[in-house]
């Protein structure tokens, strides 16, 4: 005999609803799964990606420019130092040479060039005896340097973005620093065929002279060269030897006698260079450059 119990029945159809309903509900969520992603969970993840992308981007970039500024700022002191220590080297080793009857001239110079309405004194003559130097060993000698024992630093005339060493190895003519052709003969010399160049950098940043605000004329290498001498020309010239004024004067080291002095010749030089190396692709001239200073001496006994 069976016993029919309205509760228990009512439970277990209950249960079993339960259970039909759970099943329904993951069968609906795994066939929305199945079936892929909705538009609006589409677009919100190709928004999120597109925001990403886009701030990854920018950090890439920033450190890309940051690490080629900092690389740009690294090799323009590498070669800036390189270009220092070779001038020093020459100016330290300039020769001295005294024709008779006049007083010792030692063998540096700085001549001006013309740019529009200035004159630049943007490059140096040293009389090192050539690319190898050494000219300073022979002690005073008693005749004119010869064109071939010259180094020339300046920027190159073909291209004023490139900082050269120019020799003239096959130039025996000779040549007097004192004499009234010298800068013109200098000028007409770094641009010859008999010019041989050595480059030292192509970063020198070049300038335009301003006309009423606006750009005019040629651009110039922003180089300059400045000598000075001590004591000063001025007075050797208008102060006799072995006088008070002659021993006063501010000879280096104190070192004077009532016939001779040490003299001292400092050379000193700005330079700018650009961060960016120019190429025949590109005219490098941006609106700041690294300025770089520096100096040179050279010490010789002076007897008039």
């Amino acid at each position: 005999m069976y016993h029919f119990h309205p509760d228990k029945q009512n439970a277990t159809l209950s249960r079993s609803s339960g259970r039909h309903s759970d099943c329904v509900r993951c069968c609906a969520v795994s066939a929305r799964h199945a079936g892929g992603f909705t538009l609006v969970e589409l677009l919100m993840a190709m928004t999120i990606s597109a925001i990403l992308i886009m701030a990854l981007a920018g950090i890439v970039t920033a450190t890309q420019s940051a690490w080629k500024h900092t690389q740009g700022i690294e090799d323009s002191q590498a070669e800036i130092t390189a270009s220092f220590e070779r001038m020093k080297m020459m100016i330290s080793q300039a020769g001295v040479y005294q024709l008779d009857g006049q007083a010792p001239q030692v063998g540096l110079a700085v001549v001006t060039r013309p740019w529009n309405y200035i004159d630049v004194p943007d490059i140096l003559v040293v009389w090192s005896g050539g690319r190898n130097g050494g000219i300073s060993q022979s002690g005073v000698l008693n005749r004119l340097p010869l064109m071939n024992e010259l180094l020339i630093y300046t920027s190159d005339p073909a291209d004023s973005h490139q900082f050269v060493e120019i020799a003239l190895p096959d130039s025996t003519a000779e040549i007097d620093f004192n004499g009234s052709s010298f800068n013109s003969t200098i000028r007409s010399a770094i641009e010859s065929n008999q010019a041989e160049k050595a480059l030292l950098s192509k970063r020198l940043k070049n300038s335009q002279y301003l006309l009423s605000g606006s750009p005019w004329g040629p651009a110039a290498a922003n180089i300059i060269f400045q000598i000075t001498r001590t004591p000063d020309d001025a007075s050797l010239q208008t102060i006799a030897p072995g006088t008070s004024g002659w021993m006063n004067l501010p000879w280096p080291q104190g070192t004077v006698s009532a016939t001779s002095g040490l003299r001292q010749v400092t050379v000193s030089y700005e330079i700018q260079f650009e961060t960016a190396e120019q190429t025949e692709f590109t005219d490098i001239n941006s609106a700041t450059a690294l300025p770089f200073f520096g100096s040179s001496s050279r010490l010789y006994a002076y007897t008039p």
